[in-house]
């Protein structure tokens, strides 16, 4: 319902309910005396009059109801029978255009859609009147009964009488506002049975006449009709003539009048602000590329200000389409008008496209763009505008005039030589090396880039040949779609490079302000070395702002990220070429008669064969291919818009890209077989069977993937630690559902299976402390000073950078075996990576400090002693040098 008529309901049912409490505020009937009895009887004498003309009016409003609704049925029958001429005919098109042509013209006399909107307003005020009769007759019940003797008896008898008979006047018509009501609303279902049948009508024509020749293939006979019909529309339409008069009656007309008005302004302001806009963007080109003054607001702002720049000529455009549309009186006005309208968004994507393509705009100057590449895509600007908008108007308007009476000669010329100005200009443009789609690496020269642009060299090729076959209106459409769906395609690799733009000023911000720092300690460290050494020359150091700017490689650097970004602009691409060509589908239904093979599915005990047609096989594709992107780009949408904001432990979002990932796969393998007929209740019992087989079979491959799950839920292990499993110790790296990576000291990568990790023994160095301890054995003589040593290997553990001091460092005389000491230094280092550096260092400085108080290593006489007492004794046997 519009909400004109809402509001009008309102309004009505408002307007009765307030006089509806008017009458049950009045005043209660008093009869005292016979004057008061003849004013009660004239008023009820009043009253039953109009309540017995609103009984006619509703026997007059019933009758026009029904014949409201025997008009629709007549309609519906008249629709239903068009369906199935087109039903029995539509196989026959494709042999006779003269059957198609006749087809045509019964359906330009099918009715128009009835608008139910009224039909809801009249219920809803049915309804308040209604209930105005029943409190009406309610209200009957306050009149008294006056069995009063001094009362006149033959106007007692008339009081009564007139009360009877308004009370059986309000019944009949409560009765009849039902009536009414239920009229109503059978007229109501009726409309809405006529526009469905109306719209299985469009749908079929659009079906059966899609992929049907519409007009004659070009003959010898072409030119000679073109000429006719070209002079018939120059000299005996009278085109010039009627909008001529229809642009008198826009400018007399108070409501177009002021739209061109304030339209005219816009394109006025345009002009004259377009000097300071060409001002604008040579003042910011200038600060683009300079790291201290460039910033991305600069390139928001250039976009702004050239959609506003590209937008009043169109707006003036859709205006004056606008305008002649309203002109009824005036069919080549109409059309024309129509014609302007669909060229208006064209027109403005060309401004943009030229704006964009200034010298100093967003193509040049922010996204670097080489100039004569630019250039060249734009080489044909003039033609798009003066030629492409003039025959995109000419096409539309002879597609919507007199039944397309002349689509067939000149507008199909006109077509054909706007295909031919596509092929210059699509030419054009992937001269320029304009890319369709970039790869991972950053390139637009790939394999599906290839491939979409010979879609689209070839398109108008096949368009005119389509045109001069005869197929003019589905030459029409496609194109169309085609080039809108390049448009969106343009737009989106706009929005990628805005972000590329983005991202890059971050990155050259951060490096610039690292370099700067740099820059700031090398000065304090060379004035500090200056001052050290008494050299009082000054130094001269350029400013902070001439530091050299580093050269950023995006690509490299923002790899990931420019990947999630192309993938989130490829979805969106996909979503809307969708949405596009929605429209369309009925025009494929032609592939649910291409029946492939057929598959029995038993419904309600009763077993039924079905086809799985070519359309089913293209929407599993469909459905697969689109589960395939979101299980490959899922992770990276999850971390960037949801998981990093979360405060998840380590690990944890990874578990949750994954577990999603899963179910994601299973949910589309679902959904795309049951299209191709192999639905869950069919395989449910083979993949038990496989189930079982397979794991006995692969048992091993089962409890890795169980394992894997394990540990990304129970997390003993994270990415990033380090480990020891077996006789291996290294890096994690890659956590799988089948093995993990482990990076080991030589930079060697070992695969190894998930089961280990949770059955076998797992030395984790970095689960929830990275810092790790370090005994190191040191032996002294017997004759050395037990103290001296102590306080060497403390002073030692201190000097050492390694050596952290908290937990603070540890020395024990741990045992003394055949005349040697044997001490424990007990030291803590930060991270797995540090062991061995401090062992190296530490090492060496228990070397000199021994050489400084003469202290002797008693090595190697040392190492075979020792085995001999771990053999012996059953003690711990010290290896120099261990863990």
């Amino acid at each position: 319902m519009s909400l004109r008529n809402q509001i009008s309901s309102v309004l009505i049912s408002f307007l009765l309910l307030f006089s509806l409490a008017s009458y049950a505020d009045e005043s209660t009937v008093v009869i005292e005396n016979n004057d008061d009895l003849l004013n009660v009887i004239t008023q009820l004498t009043t009253q039953n009059s109009e309540l017995r003309e609103n009984i006619t009016n509703q026997k007059s409003q019933v009758q026009l109801i029904n014949d409201e609704q025997n008009t629709i049925s007549s309609q519906i029958k008249h629709v239903q029978n068009t369906l199935a001429t087109l039903d029995e005919q539509g196989e026959w098109l494709s042999f006779s255009t003269a059957l198609g042509e006749t087809l045509r013209q019964q359906l330009l006399r099918l009715p128009e859609k009835p608008k139910s909107q009224t039909l809801d307003a009249n219920i809803a005020e049915a309804k308040v009147l209604q209930l105005s009769y029943n409190t009406q007759l309610d209200n009957l019940n306050d009149y008294p009964s006056l069995i009063n003797l001094t009362l006149d008896n033959s106007q007692l008898i008339q009081y009564r009488r007139l009360l009877r008979e308004q009370s059986e006047l309000l019944k009949t018509l409560v009765s009849g506002c039902d009536t009414i009501i239920l009229e109503l609303t059978k007229l109501k279902i009726a409309n809405k049975q006529l526009i469905n049948a109306i719209d299985d009508v469009n749908e079929a024509a659009h079906r059966y006449f899609f992929w049907v020749a519409d007009v004659n293939p070009v003959s010898t006979s072409y030119p000679v009709a073109l000429a006719k019909d070209v002079v018939f529309v120059v000299f005996s339409v009278d085109t010039l003539s009627q909008l001529y008069s229809a642009t008198i009656e826009i400018v007399q007309t108070p409501q177009t009048l002021l739209l061109l008005i304030f339209a005219v302004i816009l394109v006025v302001t345009h002009f004259k602000s377009k000097s300071k806009y060409h001002q604008y963007l040579q003042k910011t080109s200038s600060r683009v590329g300079k790291v201290t003054q460039d910033s991305f607001s600069i390139t928001m702002r250039v976009v702004v200000y050239s959609l506003l720049m590209a937008l009043p000529i169109p707006i003036l455009w859709g205006i004056i389409g606008y305008a002649l549309q309203a002109d009824w009186d005036y069919p080549v006005a109409v059309a024309f008008g129509y014609g302007v309208n669909a060229a208006a968004p064209i027109l403005w994507v060309f401004m943009i496209s030229a704006q964009f393509a200034s010298p100093n705009g967003l193509f040049i100057t922010h996204f670097g763009w080489p100039i004569q590449r630019v250039r060249s895509a734009m080489k044909y600007y003039q033609l798009s505008v003066w030629v492409v908008i003039p025959l995109v108007m000419i096409v539309m308007s002879f597609d919507q005039y007199n039944n397309r009476q002349f689509a067939p000669t000149i507008g199909r010329f006109c077509f054909i030589l706007l295909c031919f100005a596509l092929v210059f200009m699509t030419n054009a443009i992937h001269r320029a090396g304009v890319p369709l789609y970039i790869d991972k690496k950053g390139s637009g020269d790939n394999l599906l880039s290839r491939i979409l642009w010979i879609i689209l060299l070839s398109a108008p090729w096949v368009a005119i040949v389509a045109a001069c076959l005869g197929y003019l209106s589905t030459a029409q459409v496609l194109l169309g779609r085609l080039e809108a769906s390049v448009v969106i395609w343009l737009a989106l690799l706009v929005i990628y490079f805005m972000i590329r733009r983005w991202m890059w000023i971050q990155r050259r911000r951060i490096e610039f302000e690292r370099a700067k720092q740099r820059r700031i300690e090398r000065l304090a460290q060379r004035s500090k070395a200056e001052e050290e050494t008494g050299n009082n020359q000054n130094t001269t150091t350029n400013s902070a702002d001439n530091v050299e700017e580093p050269v950023i490689d995006l690509d490299t650097i923002s790899s990931q990220s420019l990947h999630l970004v192309r993938s989130i602009i490829v979805m969106v691409a996909l979503i809307s070429m969708i949405l596009l060509w929605s429209e369309l589908h009925s025009a494929f239904a032609f592939m649910d008669n291409i029946k492939l093979w057929g598959t029995k599915s038993v419904i309600n005990g009763v077993e039924i064969e079905q086809y799985i047609s070519l359309s089913s096989v293209f929407i599993a594709i469909l459905v697969m291919t689109i589960t395939i992107q979101l299980v490959k780009n899922l992770p990276a949408l999850l971390e960037l818009g949801i998981l990093q904001h979360l405060d998840l432990a380590p690990g944890t979002g990874y578990a949750i890209s994954t577990i999603s990932k899963y179910i994601i796969l299973m949910i589309g393998c679902m959904i795309g077989f049951s299209f191709i007929g192999i639905d869950w209740s069919k395989i449910q019992w083979l993949i038990a069977a496989l189930g079982v087989g397979l794991g006995f079979g692969l048992q091993e491959i089962f409890a890795n993937f169980i394992s894997g799950l394990i540990m990304l839920f129970e997390k003993p292990v994270r990415i990033g630690d380090t480990v020891t499993i077996r006789d291996l110790t290294g890096t994690i790296t890659k956590i799988n559902t089948r093995a993990t990576t482990i990076v080991d000291w030589d930079r060697k990568e070992i695969v190894m299976p998930n089961k280990a990790f949770v059955t076998e023994q797992l030395v984790n160095w970095s689960l929830s402390d990275a810092i790790t301890r370090i005994v190191l054995t040191i032996p002294a003589t017997m004759d050395a000073n037990s103290h001296l040593v102590i306080d060497i290997l403390k002073r030692v553990a201190k000097e050492c950078e390694y050596v952290l001091d908290d937990p603070e460092p540890q020395v024990f005389l741990v045992d003394i075996q055949e005349g040697i000491q044997l001490y424990e230094l007990r030291v803590f280092a930060q991270e797995m990576m540090h062991r061995m550096p401090l062992r190296s260092e530490i090492q060496q400085l228990i070397i000199e400090e021994y050489h400084k108080h003469n202290l002797k290593l008693p090595f190697p006489p040392l190492q075979t002693n020792l085995e001999a007492l771990g053999r012996k004794s059953g003690r711990r046997t010290y290896t120099v040098g261990t863990v």
